[in-house]
């Protein structure tokens, strides 16, 4: 009888286990189908440290709240580029824009993939740009001050008034261009230190194909163009 007493109980409490065990992968298994789709205004995937390396969110406030997209964040915590998105359509007419950046250390962006529209105007095409290597005190009193504030006439006005005062040896250059610009031409400039071009290569929205030399002040001194090369 003892024998069976125990067969019996062993058989109660193995059946309870298997029932218990059961009803859990039901549950995990509906909770992994529950997870494959999150709602959220933002995500920050950390380190192994807890540090934030990347952000992935519906808008940037408090400046680029029609941006959506992901921001990546560098060791240290600084931004260090991104892929971002914006479209809207309004009584016919197109605003949208998308970049891929890449930002120098403790800077703004040196590469950047971009395509911006407004209405009619459209331009696409890689920028390389030049940077400081180490950023003055009027540069880091531009971020100080522009970095928290939304986008605005009085941002702007703000902008020009400190980007007025840098030194030369603080101010952004872009110094490459391929693309398309707003002519529906496909063009190369480069670009001295300044900024300024100084040759491009373009074949315009007919088809004309010309080299173009230009001085500092962004004058043109010399072009080759198709026509003269066929003579």
């Amino acid at each position: 009888m003892t024998q069976l007493r125990l067969l019996q109980i062993y058989t109660a409490v193995s059946t309870t286990v298997l029932f218990v065990l059961t009803l859990t992968a039901f549950d995990r298994s509906s909770s992994s189908r529950a997870e494959r789709e999150i709602t959220a205004e933002r995500i920050n995937i950390v380190d192994s440290t807890g540090r934030v390396r990347l952000q992935i969110a519906g808008s940037f406030p408090p400046r680029r709240t029609q941006l959506a997209g992901i921001l990546f964040v560098n060791n240290d915590g600084g931004e260090a580029g991104g892929l971002v998105y914006r479209g809207t359509k309004q009584n016919g007419r197109v605003a949208a824009g998308g970049t891929l950046t890449m930002d120098q250390y403790n800077e703004d962006q040196v590469v950047a993939l971009q395509y911006n529209q407004d209405g009619g105007r459209k331009t696409s095409g890689l920028t390389i740009g030049e940077r400081p290597d180490t950023m003055g005190k009027e540069l880091s009193e531009l971020y100080r001050v522009l970095d928290p504030m939304p986008e605005s006439p009085r941002r702007d006005s703000i902008a020009r008034t400190l980007i007025a005062a840098l030194p030369a040896n603080q101010r952004a250059a872009r110094r490459v261009f391929v693309g398309r610009d707003t002519t529906k031409a496909a063009i190369l400039n480069l670009s001295d230190r300044t900024g300024a071009p100084r040759l491009q290569l373009k074949v315009d929205s007919l088809g004309r194909a010309s080299i173009s030399f230009l001085d500092a002040g962004g004058h043109v001194v010399r072009t080759i163009s198709d026509s003269a090369l066929t003579r």
